[in-house]
């Protein structure tokens, strides 16, 4: 060993969170992680703070996060064909702590399920409705989960999967003749 070199000390890797800032949003998220620790919470900035929660637990998750956060303002999906999977993210409302969340779960696109939220807040059977509606995510215990938006002939195609061949849909619907161009017909329309 030479004379400058250090010793080599075993050091463990212990799996450690980022820390969180001294503020209401990192206190808040602090707390919320603590009772759930299967989550990874982060603020992004003031008043928005972000979750990330396994599919199998999100129920779990929202039901403590419903606490804090009383209103459930939106449900929205990401279609990532590539990875196979959809992200659903719930958004919500603390109104006590004027702060936003984001919480994000992924579930394989097929035979994609999560339980309801309903019966943490009622206006989740709308988003559900659409999400089911549009991408065929089952939303297990919400009993109105059927056509909402879309015609009946429409229902089961799931328009807004990245997958869904809208030209090929179109042609199906009004004919193989149905092409349409601009007036200089150097543009496709559909």
């Amino acid at each position: 060993m030479d004379m400058n070199e250090k010793p080599k000390v075993e050091e463990k890797v212990e799996e450690t969170r980022p820390e969180l800032p001294d503020t209401k949003e990192g206190r808040l998220v602090k707390a919320i992680v603590e009772k759930a620790p299967y989550a990874e919470g982060s603020v992004r900035r003031e008043r928005r703070v972000e979750f990330k929660v396994p599919a199998e637990r999100i129920h779990e998750f929202l039901e403590l996060a419903s606490e804090k956060f009383e209103m459930l303002m939106q449900i929205s999906t990401v279609d990532w064909l590539k990875e196979g999977e959809f992200e659903l993210v719930y958004q919500l409302w603390s109104v006590s702590e004027s702060v936003h969340a984001f919480v994000r779960t992924r579930t394989p696109r097929d035979d994609a399920k999560l339980p309801t939220v309903m019966d943490i807040w009622p206006v989740a059977e709308t988003y559900e409705r659409e999400a089911h509606e549009f991408f065929g995510i089952i939303f297990e215990g919400n009993p109105r989960l059927g056509p909402f938006i879309l015609e009946p002939r429409e229902y089961e195609k799931h328009p807004l999967r990245k997958d869904f061949n809208t030209l090929g849909y179109v042609k199906t619907i009004y004919g193989e003749d149905f092409d349409r161009y601009d007036e200089s017909k150097t543009n496709y329309v559909i």
